[in-house]
């Protein structure tokens, strides 16, 4: 079979192109979110997977999130009690297909504080949250946790400086919760 000239040149570039690829000399395609066959993308540092229905898994922790908090989810903050409704509300629907969903406590939580990161500035606020930018931008940096604290009171994470706080139960202002789940290696 004879080619032309143009369908010459054209195999050519591609084959350039696919040897460059292959020795790593584009690196802007290297430093690109890498998606599986699966249609999931990976954080920049491969920590975070974002399985596309979503939810995120942290692969250091073993842990599931919900890739947006409940907020970004319903438009309305939350109190403490209103924090366990929307568990059981996400439970109850079988959200991305699972039953188990759960309040994080305050150690789940301090695993995604990441000072080096900066996933985006709280939803009108300039408080910037430091999560890894593979989870939902402009939400809450104010997360609710599983604990309480006595009768009137109960803990959460400040993200934009991994303090712990404790706050009114009934305390709604930016306050949200992102449910997780436990997972198996």
């Amino acid at each position: 079979m004879i080619f032309s000239k143009y369908s010459v040149k054209t195999i050519s570039i591609v084959s350039c192109i696919l040897i460059w690829t292959l020795l790593g000399a584009l690196p802007s395609l290297a430093e690109a979110p890498q998606n599986s066959p699966a249609g999931k993308t990976w954080s920049q540092d491969k920590r975070f997977v974002d399985n596309g229905d979503g939810t995120i898994t942290d692969t250091k922790t073993n842990l599931m999130w919900m890739k947006k908090e409940s907020h970004q989810q319903t438009g309305h903050w939350l109190n403490w009690a209103g924090s366990f409704d929307y568990v059981k509300k996400v439970n109850a629907e079988g959200f991305a297909n699972h039953y188990d969903w759960q309040m994080p406590t305050l150690e789940d939580l301090k695993t995604l504080f990441e000072p080096d990161k900066t996933n985006s500035k709280q939803l009108g606020r300039e408080m910037i949250i430091h999560i890894d930018p593979i989870f939902e931008k402009e939400g809450s940096g104010i997360w609710w946790a599983l604990e309480d604290n006595g009768n009137f009171n109960a803990f959460g994470i400040e993200f934009n400086n991994g303090n712990k706080f404790s706050a009114p139960k009934q305390s709604i202002a930016r306050k949200v919760v992102r449910p997780m789940r436990v997972i198996k290696p």
